[in-house]
């Protein structure tokens, strides 16, 4: 009875509720986050999926001189598809930044997107505002599913693409 009770409360208390780093990210994405409807964009491409961009200050870095703003955001996507019950999942963007441009890209797979961004390194408030800060633009090519996220550079040939699944 004791291996039981002891069982039991070890059990319990492994199940108690901490929050974690998703769950904080979670909660800044829907107090202050952005919202960008991606199918919005390229009206003459057909989508099959809901796709939604979602930025948030990066709190990592202080670039602005005798004030306080953004110097760079992080990013996620979330990606439904159109079913009765859709696949859903929420990915995040490695690069960090400002992205200055978006477009689809024509696909003939089913719930499958890709995207081309244009991102910069730092947003273009920071750099009106520092002087000293280097501007770096980066295109980045985004495979989106409800299964799968791949964000590789299309800059760097040779940089390794990052790889999520489900």
């Amino acid at each position: 009875m004791k291996i039981i009770i002891l069982v039991a409360v070890l059990l319990l208390s492994a199940c108690s509720i901490q929050p974690t780093d998703s769950s904080l990210e979670l909660k800044q994405i829907l107090a202050y986050g952005d919202v960008i409807e991606l199918n919005s964009l390229n009206k003459n491409i057909d989508k099959d999926l809901y796709l939604r961009l979602y930025r948030i200050p990066y709190h990592g870095e202080d670039c602005f001189i005798e004030t306080h703003g953004i110097c760079k955001y992080s990013y996620y996507i979330s990606v439904s598809s159109f079913d009765e019950y859709p696949d859903i999942n929420l990915y995040k963007l490695r690069s960090k930044g400002e992205i200055t441009n978006i477009n689809w890209k024509k696909e003939y797979k089913f719930d499958y997107a890709e995207i081309e961004v244009d991102i910069q390194n730092y947003t273009i408030e920071s750099l009106k505002n520092n002087s000293s800060l280097s501007k770096e633009k980066h295109e980045l090519l985004l495979k989106i599913s409800p299964v799968i996220f791949i964000e590789k550079s299309k800059s760097n040939v040779g940089q390794p693409s990052i790889e999520t699944k489900k």
